[in-house]
């Protein structure tokens, strides 16, 4: 496949698969993020809030969004699709910096474009943050590849793409440390001087933003101190090395998907988790010289999931969104690898199994698209994939009583109920149900 044909190809393939996600709606953090958010259709309200420093161009982007298509869910949600093309056009980009092979460069975008994965960020209006930061992301690192070891416009145009990623989501400051990793994966060793000298000035900028977005904005403030309350630093550590390798099987496992999952972790859970990444440090480290993109794909994820994955407690610990700019590295060793699979296999077969495979990856991102579009089956998955889960439970009986099945929100609500007594929200919902009841109907048992 030619240069020249091989972006427009992919492109086609990434609008075919992920198109289902359009006929969307909004729903759970939309709701508060975006449709009940005055910011998003009041421009005072949104130059006040921009002054807060939380994510302005997120905000700025709803409100454009607002600007275009009014509350339009599919408007908002075919914004994230052009995000993603153009994310999944920068990572060919990337790609072709790396790989030699055109066919393994082809191959490499393909793959991250149709991660199931990927739906969380795609295929819902709430996705907005992880797209819009992991775009300008990817553009610091192929600008910042382009520059090699001279300064210049390439070199501005890296900082600059990186302080809009930061603008779009605060942990993009991650970005230093991905350069050292791409500097430090390189076919050609450079020296670590070098190295140092080449990420300087991306490191400089990200104290800067740091201090930036700590000393103005309140919001960031707030959010660091729950966390910090939810759970002490040596805690949540803990529970994120418990958490993490299940948050990188979803890419191996796309049935497990689900916008809830459970997340009870033992003491044992927690010791297979460190050992499963300790594992993947030592190989990292072991063949970071004689197969170095190996040593990318593994620990590229480790190091983008570093901010909200090590010290700062969440209250959900296995996430889809995060793993959408992680599965770009993992994706350029898979790329990689293509050459090895043609020669051991042959040109044909090699062919045909990167045929089926790439066909299988599409066809479950587009069943992803279309849960995601569908809030009742998204809800009720959660339920089943994480059945302790007050919050799916809540969410569904929500929508059970909007589509008036006032029986199965009952039933719905009574779970939720059982499982968090305290829920203020939904005992308003519970309450909420019992009136929407019919006289002579029968409100389950709990």
């Amino acid at each position: 496949m030619s240069r020249a044909w091989s972006p427009i190809a992919l492109l086609l393939v990434t609008l075919l698969v992920w198109a289902p996600g359009l006929s969307g709606q909004f729903h759970f953090d939309d709701l508060p993020n975006i449709v009940l958010d005055p910011a998003t259709a009041d421009s005072a309200i949104l130059m006040d809030r921009l002054s807060n420093g939380f994510r302005p161009l997120l905000r700025l982007s709803y409100a454009l969004d607002h600007a275009i298509w009014g509350f339009n869910a599919a408007g908002f949600l075919a914004t994230n699709l052009l995000l993603h093309l153009l994310t999944v056009w920068l990572v060919w980009a990337l790609a072709y910096r790396r790989l030699e092979n055109e066919l393994a460069v082809f191959a490499a975008a393909c793959v991250f474009a149709l991660q199931p994965a990927h739906a969380a960020v795609v295929a819902w209006a709430s996705g907005r943050s992880t797209g819009l930061a992991t775009l300008f992301l990817v553009a610091a690192m192929v600008a910042h590849d382009r520059a090699a070891s001279r300064q210049g416009a390439w070199r501005a145009a890296s900082l600059v793409a990186f302080a809009l990623a930061v603008l779009s989501k605060e942990v993009a400051l991650v970005l230093p440390a991905l350069l050292l990793l791409w500097e430090n994966t390189r076919a050609q060793a450079v020296p670590f001087a070098e190295q140092l000298r080449r990420v300087t000035p991306a490191a400089v900028m990200a104290s800067a933003l740091l201090l930036a977005a700590l000393a103005g904005s309140s919001r960031l403030r707030e959010l660091l101190e729950f966390s910090f309350a939810l759970a002490a630093p040596l805690g949540a550590l803990a529970i994120h090395a418990a958490a993490l390798p299940a948050s990188l099987g979803l890419w191996l496992l796309p049935w497990t998907l689900s916008v809830e999952h459970a997340a009870d972790f033992t003491p044992a859970a927690m010791a297979a988790g460190a050992t499963i990444l300790s594992v993947m440090i030592a190989v990292a480290v072991r063949y970071r010289r004689s197969l170095p993109l190996l040593t990318l794909g593994l620990m590229w994820p480790l190091v983008l999931m570093l901010p909200t994955h090590s010290f700062i407690a969440r209250l959900d610990p296995i996430v889809e969104k995060a793993l959408y700019a992680a599965w770009i590295g993992p994706s350029l060793a898979i790329g990689a690898a293509l050459p090895w699979v043609v020669t051991a296999f042959g040109r044909r077969a090699a062919l045909a199994g990167m045929v089926g495979f790439l066909c299988c990856l599409g066809s479950v991102s587009a069943w992803r698209a279309q849960i995601w579009a569908q809030p009742h089956a998204l809800w009720r998955e959660a339920t089943e994939r994480a059945p302790l889960s007050a919050r799916a439970w809540s969410n569904l009986a929500l929508l059970e009583l909007d589509a008036g099945r006032h029986q199965a929100a009952a039933v719905a609500v009574a779970r939720a109920l059982a499982l968090d007594p305290q829920a203020i929200k939904t005992r308003d919902l519970a309450l909420a149900i019992s009136f929407a009841q019919p006289l002579t109907s029968e409100v389950p048992r709990r």
